[in-house]
């Protein structure tokens, strides 16, 4: 699983993105779900709590969160999961 940070704007955020795409299925995403900011934390407990994937991902949560709450635009993480064809991405917006 490689996990790539990417640099971000300067403005406010009001909405989280999260997009799985099946790479083996023409890059068709599987999830594609948006959030409200003041949501996010509520969302990531309860996707953590559903979603073994989530649950047992190598990734740092709490930097995932403290990244939404700048407030800053732009993609967060982004992580291909190559033995399972799929690829998440996390941004603001």
């Amino acid at each position: 699983m490689a996990v790539q940070q990417v640099e971000q704007t300067s403005r406010k955020a009001t909405t989280l993105h999260v997009k799985v795409v099946d790479t083996a299925a023409a890059d068709r995403p599987s999830v594609n779900v948006r959030l409200p900011i003041s949501m996010v934390k509520f969302g990531m407990k309860i996707g953590q709590a559903f979603s073994p994937e989530l649950r047992d991902a190598k990734v740092d949560w709490e930097a995932v969160v403290a990244a939404i709450e700048q407030g800053d635009l732009g993609k967060i993480v982004e992580i291909e999961e190559l033995a399972e064809n799929r690829k998440v991405e996390v941004w603001v917006e």
